[in-house]
């Protein structure tokens, strides 16, 4: 297919649904509604925000207790579309789509969402991670989520891909019926996990006494900033707001960074130092998800890199951990 047939497919998803997608404004790409195609960054480079926002809001109601009864908050979200997701944070997706299985709240956002996903090759400030390279196979697909995805070859042609029951009636629904349809295989490839993360595992999992965690905690303003932009970072609170009426039970993000975090009943904190958190974060990417889910904990962006205040590069602190490990 030509751009020409890829843009009326996004014109007439524009006339029915909300879009969000990576979105070029002051020399910044961010997840943003868009209203017109023309506002799509297509480059493929990474967003310094992700889509998980779609899927996890900032603060969601989820009821409210009128009279000792709790009434759960059942309205709809309004149909949408995560345009442009590239795989890095297709694969971010896929980590929720396991973790939130069976999170009412999550699923009625994912059941009102489509997921686009777009290859426009490797993006450029990815490839200079190389603590996170993986081989881009080309079986790729179909180890990550999504409804539909749009691969851009060499010669400027586009390939249609339908990875879901809804991604191939959107396609259907819309005058797309060019497309090859992709099952999903699992979480992980027949040949097991990449090395390279498999080697930060270890790494991470022999490291809590490294003096590494010490020199961070000197510097680390614990303020959040990298769990808020980490496509991964799906952890919240819960609370309850009262009113005149009725409580609203609500949630909203959290992060391990914060000092309250793991505040238990009495005041007692299991995190009680910078140094805590830190290893509980990487922790928790490169051992405890892999251990459970046998899948990525990080994908390899850089976010957090990019916006820590006071350069704490994920990067270097793997390669020192490999070389401790040695």
């Amino acid at each position: 297919m030509k751009k020409v047939e890829v843009n009326d497919f996004l014109n007439k998803l524009l006339t029915d649904y909300l879009i969000y997608a990576p979105k070029k404004k002051e020399g910044k790409i961010k997840v943003s509604q868009i209203s017109d195609k023309s506002e799509i960054d297509w480059s493929g480079d990474l967003p310094l925000n992700s889509f998980k926002v779609l899927f996890l809001p900032t603060v969601e109601e989820l009821g409210t207790f009128e009279k000792n009864k709790f009434i759960e908050n059942k309205n709809a979200p309004r149909p949408k579309v995560a345009w442009c997701l590239n795989i890095l944070d297709l694969q971010a997706f896929t980590l929720f789509e396991h973790v939130f299985e069976k999170d009412v709240y999550y699923q009625k956002r994912r059941k009102n969402t489509y997921v686009v996903g777009f290859s426009n090759g490797l993006p450029d400030d990815f490839r200079k991670y190389k603590a996170f390279h993986q081989t881009f196979e080309e079986d790729i697909l179909e180890h990550v989520c999504f409804d539909v995805f749009i691969e851009r070859q060499k010669n400027n042609n586009y390939l249609f891909f339908a990875g879901s029951d809804k991604g191939q009636d959107l396609l259907e629904s819309n005058g797309v019926n060019d497309f090859e349809n992709i099952e999903f295989a699992g979480l992980v490839p027949e040949k097991g996990m990449n090395p390279r993360l498999v080697s930060n595992r270890e790494a991470v999992a022999i490291s809590q006494n490294d003096k590494l965690w010490d020199e961070l905690a000197e510097i680390c303003l614990s303020c959040g900033k990298c769990s808020t932009v980490c496509p991964t970072c799906f952890c919240f609170d819960s609370f309850d707001e009262p009113g005149a009426d009725a409580i609203t039970k609500k949630r909203r993000w959290s992060s391990c960074f914060y000092s309250e975090f793991s505040e238990t009943a009495g005041g007692n904190k299991e995190l009680d130092s910078i140094k805590k958190r830190l290893y509980f974060w990487y922790y928790h990417k490169f051992v405890r998800i892999p251990d459970e889910l046998s899948y990525y904990g990080c994908v390899g962006c850089g976010r957090c890199t990019k916006v820590c205040p006071v350069g704490i590069n994920i990067q270097n602190n793997l390669q020192r951990l490999q070389k401790s490990k040695k």
